[in-house]
């Protein structure tokens, strides 16, 4: 019985797969396959997502754009959201121009918008929720505050500060970039989001990992 219900997922996990064993005998592993403004994904870093290695954040930005798309096409499911990409954070310790990462965060951005993610800051409520997988949370809301003055309608940094309870949670050490993804994808729908039927999420990271990289494939112009 166990095995009769593991075919489907086999299936799925081999049929993803197909695309991205097609690319390597077409690409070499620095040739890009995905590319979007800042954004670049090569084969390998297809790759790092299909053999198990940590997502980098132009992963989570990749993902974030195909869920962007997906809002597009969907508009209904999706709540209005602004995503500042996690190289915001890494540009700016670096001291690099990081403001191409938050140029878009203004004030009729914001009151267009129901959430702010990847700090998930519920905009009505004033409140800053923490989705950690490991869990070992951390948030940079000051920084945010700092360097978009003015584009929100209150002080940021006195909206309450949320742990969520009860959410998924790895198993490992290198899983915790496609958690922030599935973590993101879920908390923009709009309906109510049961954490506790998705407590089996991290049997199911190897199929997550495939449709990301079968989707970024799927962007490939051969």
């Amino acid at each position: 019985m166990r095995f009769t219900c593991a075919l489907p997922a086999l299936y799925l996990r081999f049929t993803c797969a197909l695309p991205v064993l097609y690319l390597r005998f077409l690409f070499c592993k620095d040739d890009i396959i995905f590319q979007s403004g800042n954004i670049e994904i090569n084969r390998g870093d297809i790759d790092d997502i299909l053999t198990n290695q940590y997502l980098a954040d132009n992963h989570v930005d990749a993902f974030a754009f195909l869920l962007s798309e997906k809002r597009r096409i969907l508009p209904k499911e999706f709540q209005n959201y602004l995503y500042i990409s996690p190289l915001y954070r890494a540009y700016r310790g670096y001291k690099q121009d990081f403001q191409i990462f938050i140029q878009h965060i203004n004030l009729d951005s914001v009151r267009e918008s129901k959430l702010i993610v990847l700090v998930i800051g519920r905009l009505k409520d004033k409140v800053c929720k923490l989705y950690d997988s490991l869990p070992n949370p951390e948030h940079k809301i000051k920084q945010i505050h700092e360097d978009k003055a003015g584009a929100f309608p209150s002080d940021i940094t006195t909206w309450k500060l949320q742990t969520v309870r009860g959410v998924p949670t790895q198993s490992n050490d290198y899983d915790c970039g496609i958690f922030v993804c599935k973590y993101m994808e879920r908390v923009i729908l709009r309906q109510k989001i049961d954490w506790a039927s998705l407590k089996d999420w991290q049997k199911y990271m190897p199929k997550f990992r495939a449709e990301l990289g079968y989707a970024l494939c799927l962007t490939t112009k051969m």
